[in-house]
């Protein structure tokens, strides 16, 4: 059975999209812990700073698979 036209764009847009959302989750992983450190460096508290470090681990489970395919 050969797929249609459309359901090979609809695969290639998913593809690129995947790839972009993992892409922006790996380079949030890179900068966030910066922010933190500045954050910290500031007076912030760590009640304050946890938010940032829980989408730090989401954005490294997320962006784990950047650049290795």
């Amino acid at each position: 059975m050969v797929p249609s036209v459309s359901s090979h764009r609809a695969r290639s847009a998913a593809t690129r999209t995947g790839s972009a959302v993992r892409a922006a989750a790996f380079w949030t992983a890179v900068v966030l812990p910066f922010a933190v450190i500045g954050l910290l460096a500031v007076g912030a508290s760590l009640a304050q700073v946890t938010p940032l470090l829980l989408c730090d681990a989401a954005a490294l489970v997320v962006g784990h698979a950047y650049r290795s395919e």
